[in-house]
Formats: C-alpha cells, structure tokens, sequence
C-alpha cells in the first residue's frame, strides 16, 4: 500500500477541518516537492476542483508524478449519445492539460455509468481510454456501488471512502480484486478524525458518540490520531494507495512520518455507517 497526494486543496477551500482557502501556489509547490521526496509518485485531481487541473503540470516542475482526474458528472438532461459525448470532451480536456502526466480517468459520478447511458458512455471512454494508453475507472460513494458499476464494465481503477468510521470497504471486499487498482480517499473523514475531540463533536455533533469511541481508543493503544487513523486504513487489504490531502508542507511531513510508523490495525468496533456520520455530502455547512 502507498500513498498518494489529494490535489482538492490546492483549487478549493475544502473539508470540515480546513483552512477555509485554497493553498497559495507557493505552498503548494513545497508541499509537491516534499511529496516527491517521501516516494509519493500519484496525485488525485478533477476538473472540478478549482482550477487546479489547469494548473498541475506545470506546478509538478520537473517531478514526473502520475495524475488521476475525472469526468464531471454528466448533466441529467443529455440523452446516452450526447452523455457519451459529453465525457469525450471532458477526458480530453484532462488530456489537454495534463498531457503524458494523466494516468487514469475516473467518472466523478459512478451512477453515470449505470443504465442506458453508462451503455453508452463507458465505451466511449474506453475506447479513447485505450488509444491514450490511460487507465479508466470511477469514483464510487461506497464498495456496493463499485460492485454495481463492475459487474456492467470492466473498469481497471476506482475511488472509495474508508476510515475508522467507515469501514464498509474491508467488510464488503476483505481483499484486493485482481482486476481493479483500489484507491481510499477520506481516511481523515475530511480532517475530522484529526481534530479535539470536543471540537469534533461540535462540528459535527451527529458523530459524537463516534467520535468518543475514535478517541477513546487512540487512548487505550498509545496512538496519536493521525497515526491511529493511518494505522486502520492499512489493514483495508483491498486498497492499493491511500489518498490523502494537506494544505501545508508540514501537515505532509507529519503525516509521512506516521505513514512510515504506522502498522495495520483492526478496529471494526468503531465502524459507525448511519450516513450522517460518513458521508460528508450530507453534513451541513
């Protein structure tokens, strides 16, 4: 298992736990270059966040890392032809900006490729996916629907959430599938598992009880909440990289460092799956 460097920040203010601004570029080059130098060779990014894909290249320098983008979703309204067409012009919009850098393409929105218009859509992908000699996949929301999407298109990479909290993955695929490169986003649960525990709980106050049981536990086992954090997402078997995201070079080093100290722990005792807890899309601002 590796790491692998969330671009998000860089284009957004982004997550429960943040700054409230994008990272200036010149932290974001610091932040690239100390990446590079603990072995990070993959970067996450879309063209939804911010501007950030229009300005990877070229703040990667001279660092040749592998990027993964995505395909927006594809407005309700297009017919399957049109969605197919759609995401054409998106991949090579990626392509564009990224050039030889883009390594897989994932559809931001994996109902996209369910149905009639997946139908359509996939095999389009699929077929400028192999001329570009690019990895093709989806961002899934959860392992059943990567299981859905699967058992419809021989996809080659996906992206799921899993953390202390979230611990649907290891229990739905205890170990790797041979044929789909699995990437864990949200192991931090957007920074929330990394803040006090009474600040925690009043940002959230749906994950209290959760959130008691998280810190509790890092307690009992001598462990700092980042290493605890990076310790349960070791033991998902079925993931290959794990994506993280950071706003400072700082924040990088130190999650580095626990990376490298960290040994694969299981916890299932503080998996919490009710959505309002796991599912940053319905937690309110």
């Amino acid at each position: 298992m590796e790491l692998a460097l969330g671009t998000v920040q860089f284009g957004l203010a982004y997550g429960i736990a943040g700054t409230g601004h994008a990272v200036p570029e010149t932290e974001t080059r610091r932040i690239l270059d100390a990446a590079w130098a603990h072995g990070v060779r993959t970067l996450d990014t879309a063209s939804t966040y911010g501007d950030i894909e229009c300005r990877l290249a070229r703040l990667c320098g001279s660092n040749p890392f592998r990027i993964v983008s995505k395909v927006p979703a594809i407005p309700p309204a297009l017919a399957p032809q049109e969605a197919a067409n759609f995401a054409l012009a998106q991949a090579e919009q990626s392509k564009q900006r990224l050039g030889q850098r883009l390594s897989a393409l994932l559809c931001h929105r994996a109902e996209d490729l369910l149905g009639e218009r997946g139908l359509a859509v996939y095999p389009a992908l699929q077929r400028w996916a192999d001329t570009e000699g690019v990895a093709l996949g989806a961002s899934c929301y959860g392992p059943d629907e990567l299981l859905s999407v699967h058992n419809l298109h021989p996809v080659a990479v996906a992206q799921i959430p899993g953390n202390a909290l979230d611990q649907r993955l290891p229990l739905a695929l205890p170990q790797a599938m041979p044929d789909v490169d699995i990437h864990l986003r949200s192991a931090f649960l957007q920074g929330l598992l990394l803040m006090p525990e009474d600040a925690g709980c009043a940002r959230l106050p749906a994950a209290a009880p959760a959130l008691k049981r998280w810190h509790a536990w890092c307690v009992a086992h001598q462990l700092r909440p980042l290493v605890g954090a990076l310790s349960i997402v070791k033991a998902f078997a079925a993931a290959s990289t794990v994506v993280v995201g950071v706003e400072t070079a700082a924040q990088f080093e130190d999650i580095a460092s626990a990376w490298a100290s960290a040994s694969p722990a299981l916890a299932p005792q503080l998996a919490d799956h009710p959505p309002a807890v796991i599912d940053p899309r319905t937690w309110k601002p």
